[in-house]
């Protein structure tokens, strides 16, 4: 069927003169449904706001398919969030994941090491895609949307280095570790991050950024393995990440063009 040329868009006039919700309603909605999202259906007295407050945005966010409410008083996610995850996984995989897949594929074969490529998720970094290493029977294996805490490991603190500057302080506050914001700035300095030890005993990694054409972070590059193994092939597999990074931006950035 045929469809005609539609008018200009019109944009909401509160849209144009101030926010459409009051200030603060939005990042508590949002941090609403993330909590609904870690913990599961029941709606405990950490909900990290009042839960006047919080059984007030159920009700608007039930609304809109967002959440479900049972007879039971339990809350879960709503299914209009199942396909708004497609889209955004479909869209992910077309612009970063796929453009990634061959050039992690061959970093992991040259290095014997696994691959992985993370995006930030809040506070935390996630998993998007894995390469498994096939030279040494003992290797780093990773879940695909497996979550981790973006100020440990390397793959989260690349990501860290790079937030913009309200979502680092917001980091920096919630882990109130006062050596965290002068090893991030070392890190952006130096564009890449080699740790041990910090998600798991006896691992390492070294990671680089994955930036878009205005220099913001779109997601994490790095390999893992033992860290004796890796400590010993440094800095070659420094400079084997950030040759693979630079890689994936530029099929990233004619992904998106």
């Amino acid at each position: 069927m045929a469809i005609g040329p539609h008018p200009p868009a019109r944009m909401p006039q509160d849209l144009r003169t101030g926010p459409l919700v009051p200030a603060g309603a939005l990042e508590r909605a949002v941090e609403l449904l993330g909590r609904l999202g870690e913990t599961g259906p029941e709606l405990t007295a950490d909900a990290g706001m009042p839960t006047s407050t919080a059984y007030r945005l159920l009700a608007e966010l039930e609304q809109y398919g967002l959440v479900q409410r049972s007879s039971d008083r339990t809350v879960a996610l709503g299914t209009r969030l199942v396909a708004l995850g497609r889209t955004a996984e479909a869209g992910l995989n077309e612009r970063l994941v796929t453009p990634a897949a061959m050039v992690m594929a061959r970093l992991s074969e040259r290095t014997g090491e696994t691959a992985l490529l993370t995006a930030p998720c809040g506070l935390e970094g996630i998993v998007l895609h894995t390469v498994e290493g096939q030279l040494h029977s003992v290797r780093l294996s990773y879940a695909l949307l497996h979550r981790a805490p973006m100020h440990r490991g390397a793959s989260g603190k690349v990501m860290a280095a790079y937030l913009e500057p309200a979502e680092r302080a917001r980091l920096v506050d919630a882990v109130d570790d006062p050596k965290l914001a002068p090893e991030l700035d070392r890190i952006r300095v130096a564009g890449y991050v080699v740790t041990r030890g910090e998600l798991d005993d006896g691992a390492g990694a070294v990671a680089a950024p994955i930036l878009d054409r205005r220099g913001r972070l779109v997601a994490g590059l790095s390999l893992a393995g033992p860290a004796e193994r890796i400590t010993a092939a440094l800095p070659g597999l420094v400079d084997a990440v950030l040759a693979a990074a630079a890689q994936v931006r530029a099929a990233y950035l004619d992904a998106a063009a």
